[in-house]
């Protein structure tokens, strides 16, 4: 911007000073141009300020607008991973908590298991004892019957009372096919049992010295003897039975609920294990969008500094070119200074080495563009500056305008910076569009 505008001064002092026949005199028609060369600068200032002011106010807003979606998102992440570690920490518990009733379920039933083999063992020895009570109980009965029958004048009562232990009355009877052989043996076995119950060792000849009464007395003796322990078989079977029933009930309620608590644990673990690998997803994502945010909060900080860093630059550009209109203004003003009154006579004072206007008009405008070069450090200026001067010293003699060459070399530069100057325009209003459709 600033060499345009020392251009656009150096094509002024070439316009003005080669027109001829204008009412205005060339110093007005300058200082005209360098003024309004300064208004539509300050105009374009005056537009740059809104535009950053709007820029400036976007970037604002976004850059807040980013940075809480930053602070959410970092919250998020924090929160799914307490979730993530919480159901992680539950899922072990509930392992072990089923784990724990799977042994425990496993112990109940190993030990129902073995609870009904013994009651099965014990209800078989039962019945088998039973049974065999039943029998002794019957032989005992007929018995006690076939001895009073006798008792009454049957035929075989001398050999009865002439017996000497219970077990020789129990052969005659077998010997006279009152009783069976097998019954028979239940019988004496069943009284050898209660003899050494008892403790009696020697078979009681005395019982049967009297009368066939003493072995009636004997067999209901024996009869009450057998009924008791068959009472006392059925109860402890039946207490067996209860005590059973109650243990295998304990073991089945145990195994039940036990059951049932594993099984809502593993329904519980596979709730935790949905929750958390939700929250492994639902973090995956988080994290992901709050990395885009951190990026895109990095690069809209860097946007924003660098187009205020080109503001200021510009700004401080535009205050240059004016500064450099004022001082064009200021020289035009003390090197013209009464030259409206007095029509230009001093450029025909003997000691210049001008000879004419247009001279005076090259030599300002070479000084002028040359003193900017300098004091703005511009290698384009000063190669300007240069080509002007040769120029001039080798203006045509056949009456062409010495200024044309100047002239020609103005405009090679200024369309020159007025490509590149629309070049930039281009990459500015191509960011300006992506960080638009960005937004």
């Amino acid at each position: 911007m600033k060499v345009i505008a020392v251009v656009l001064v150096a094509v002024s002092f070439a316009s003005v000073w080669s027109v001829q026949g204008t009412d205005a005199t060339p110093i007005e028609k300058v200082v005209q141009m360098l003024s309004d060369l300064e208004a539509k600068i300050l105009g374009e200032g005056s537009d740059a300020q809104k535009v950053y002011d709007e820029y400036s106010e976007f970037c604002e807003d976004r850059s807040r607008n980013v940075g809480f979606e930053i602070k959410t998102g970092k919250a998020e992440v924090k929160d799914l991973k307490a979730t993530i570690e919480k159901e992680t920490a539950t899922a072990g518990a509930l392992t072990a908590k089923i784990e724990e009733l799977a042994s425990a379920i496993s112990v109940d039933e190993a030990d129902l298991k073995s609870a009904t083999e013994i009651r099965a063992k014990e209800q078989a020895s039962f019945e088998a004892e039973e049974k065999e009570l039943l029998e002794v109980i019957d032989t005992l009965e007929r018995a006690i019957q076939i001895v009073q029958k006798e008792m009454s004048g049957g035929a075989s009562m001398m050999q009865l009372k002439s017996a000497a232990s219970v077990t020789q009355a129990l052969s005659i009877m077998v010997e006279a096919a009152s009783l069976n052989t097998e019954s028979v043996s239940k019988l004496t076995a069943f009284l050898q049992d209660s003899q050494e119950d008892e403790d009696v060792g020697a078979p009681a000849g005395a019982v049967y010295e009297s009368h066939s009464g003493g072995i009636v007395g004997t067999l209901q003796d024996l009869f009450e003897k057998a009924e008791s322990q068959l009472e006392k078989a059925r109860s402890a079977e039946t207490k067996n039975i209860q005590a059973y029933q109650m243990l295998a009930q304990s073991l089945k309620d145990e195994i039940k609920y036990g059951t049932k608590d594993m099984d809502k644990a593993k329904k519980n673990l596979a709730a935790s294990a949905e929750a958390k690998a939700t929250a492994q997803g639902d973090l995956a994502v988080t994290s992901k969008d709050l990395a885009e945010d951190v990026e895109t909060l990095a690069t809209l900080h860097s946007d924003c500094m660098k187009a205020a860093e080109e503001f200021e630059a510009e700004t401080t550009s535009r205050g240059e070119e004016l500064k450099a209109l004022a001082t064009a203004k200021k020289v035009i003003s003390e090197t013209s200074s009464g030259a409206a009154d007095l029509s230009y006579s001093f450029f025909q004072v003997a000691r210049s080495t001008l000879s004419s206007r247009a001279d005076l008009a090259n030599f300002e405008a070479v000084r002028f563009v040359r003193e900017l070069a300098q004091k703005h450090h511009s290698a384009a200026l000063a190669q300007l500056a240069s080509k002007m001067a040769q120029a001039m010293r080798s203006k045509s003699q056949d009456g062409e305008d010495p200024f044309s060459k100047v002239k020609g070399l103005i405009r090679s530069m200024l369309e020159k910076l007025l490509q590149e100057s629309e070049a930039d325009a281009t990459e500015k209003a191509f960011c300006d569009k992506e960080m638009a459709e960005t937004e």
